[in-house]
């Protein structure tokens, strides 16, 4: 899927925009095509869903945020959404607490707070941020636009509302919910005719498995299952680990005692993970991760294979979701006519392979995965017929 640049064709013709509010990742989609960043030097519609408050008293969002997550952790807040909407004294709250580093208090409102430089935000503010910083990238106005969001399948009432307000916050004419499995299958069914698809996401932070039933409109979710805790994140983590492990054996110096330290390892790793999709090997430089490195310390070198052994447990852990799904629904992986992949966790080497295997070769990926949500999106805003699929 190319991505946009006609940007004034845009802008007279889009009346409706779908928008995939990600935990990882911000993609907004209009007329089945992709809205790019006008302020990156490549083209590119991903905006990280990161959001920083600065000494200074600005708040930048994307890229500018993300780069700060190693120098300022408790003023850059990133993965909210998987407490949006959530009471302070929940269950999830207390996971998020036990899996981030931010500082949470209970907002006025009883809900999960951020404390920060700028007071107190919720997931809800750091959303708004992300929408009205989305909306200047893309060169649009929200108070022109009906907006149509992608949301979890398991996300509550309370989930669901909470980002809906975010879009109002933000400005948008008019806001409403389309699950994430349905969108991604309306970018790739449109006028296909199976009895079921299954939606294999694996995302930065999340995997979701869903099974849909096809044949008829509106698309109907049959089984659904998730590890909220199972991502890209993860293996990135299990990269720094090795890279942290070897590096203590042979040098005996610890990268892992300073948690910034280990931020920035965390980033490099990431990085070298994306680029070992198109090379066999990826250097991390850890004169980049530390100023207090040895200055004879070489780079790093990962390889593909590494890579794929630290993954396959994690990759092995979504079949489990997989086998708990396909049970509840009651159909065998063979019985699934399509399998459609989304989030960019499967771009990971070898995760092809692996849900081939489990399912049988009926994959489908010709759609970019990081893109598809809000593709699958900006078609139910623009068609009328698909109203059915969308919540309020």
């Amino acid at each position: 899927m190319s991505v946009r640049r006609d940007r004034s064709s845009a802008k007279k013709f889009m009346h409706t925009i779908g928008i995939d509010l990600g935990t990882t990742n911000t993609v907004a989609a209009a007329n089945a095509g992709v809205l790019p960043l006008r302020s990156v030097e490549k083209p590119t519609p991903i905006l990280p869903s990161v959001v920083a408050y600065l000494p200074n008293g600005e708040t930048v969002v994307g890229e500018q945020a993300r780069a700060r997550r190693a120098i300022d952790v408790k003023n850059t807040v990133y993965s909210a959404k998987r407490v949006i909407g959530e009471a302070w004294h929940s269950y999830q709250a207390r996971e998020f607490s036990a899996h981030y580093p931010f500082d949470l208090v209970a907002s006025s409102e009883g809900q999960v707070g951020f404390k920060t430089r700028a007071g107190v935000v919720t997931a809800t503010d750091v959303a708004t941020e992300i929408l009205r910083s989305l909306c200047r990238q893309i060169e649009v106005d929200a108070g022109e636009l009906a907006a149509v969001v992608t949301v979890p399948v398991g996300f509550s009432a309370q989930q669901r509302g909470a980002t809906l307000s975010a879009l109002h916050a933000a400005g948008f004419a008019s806001a409403r919910c389309i699950a994430e499995p349905v969108a991604t299958a309306l970018a790739y069914l449109d006028r296909n005719n199976l009895r079921y698809g299954a939606v294999y996401d694996l995302g930065g932070g999340t995997f979701d498995l869903a099974i849909i039933e096809c044949i008829r409109e509106p698309l109907r979710i049959v089984a659904h299952g998730a590890d909220p805790y199972l991502g890209g994140d993860d293996i990135d983590r299990a990269l720094a680990n090795w890279i942290a492990d070897l590096v203590l054996r042979e040098r005996g110096w610890d990268l892992r005692s300073d948690p910034q330290v280990f931020t920035r390892l965390t980033l490099e790793a990431e990085r070298a993970k994306v680029r070992l999709s198109g090379t066999p090997t990826a250097p991390v430089d850890l004169s980049a991760v530390d100023a207090a490195a040895p200055p004879d310390m070489p780079a790093i070198t990962l390889q593909r294979s590494t890579l794929w052994q630290l993954s396959v447990a994690l990759i092995k852990r979504t079949f489990v979701v997989c086998d708990q799904v396909l049970s509840s629904a009651g159909l065998t992986a063979r019985q699934i006519d399509a399998v459609f992949l989304a989030g960019g966790a499967t771009l990971l080497p070898g995760v092809r392979d692996a849900v081939a295997e489990y399912f049988g070769p009926r994959l489908r990926y010709e759609l970019d995965p990081m893109h598809v949500v809000s593709l699958g999106a900006s078609i139910a805003a623009a068609r009328p017929r698909f109203a059915g699929l969308l919540s309020q």
